[in-house]
């Protein structure tokens, strides 16, 4: 038992050690409020927070767009970082939540959840992995 601690912590520190400190306090305050939207049913919220270019390539169809917010009953909780990638300003963190919902009471399951940042890490925006194929979008391209 106290072996997997100390490995875990090794990998905790070494994944956590990839972001400088004002990066991870961002990311950790971004994750609360999405965490707080998302299990709040704070809609507007959530959505403000989900990467623009999920948002964009949703637009054209408004009834999918607004139930993609709408999760009564689910929640989401106690994060871990699974994986960072660093590329310029471009950053991708790979993260790991339990989902909850009243279909399954009883077992906690994972849902893969990605913060990306183009501003190296002071600003965060926050996608399901099924919608990684519409990152990248031109929405931070500079004109």
């Amino acid at each position: 038992m106290r072996s997997y601690l100390l490995i875990g912590s090794v990998i905790w520190c070494f994944v956590a050690c990839s972001l400088s400190a004002n990066q991870e306090k961002s990311l950790n305050r971004a994750i609360i409020q999405y965490q707080n939207a998302f299990n709040k049913e704070l809609t507007i919220l959530e959505a403000s927070q989900t990467h623009p270019c999920v948002i964009d390539a949703h637009l054209s169809d408004t009834a999918g767009l607004k139930k993609m917010f709408i999760h009564p009953e689910e929640s989401i909780d106690n994060f871990s970082i699974l994986h960072i990638e660093k590329q310029g300003e471009q950053m991708k963190v790979k993260l790991s939540f339990d989902y909850l919902s009243s279909n399954n009471q009883t077992n906690a399951t994972k849902k893969i959840i990605y913060a990306l940042s183009s501003n190296r890490g002071e600003s965060w925006f926050f996608l399901e992995a099924k919608h990684l194929k519409y990152v990248p979008c031109n929405r931070f391209k500079n004109h």
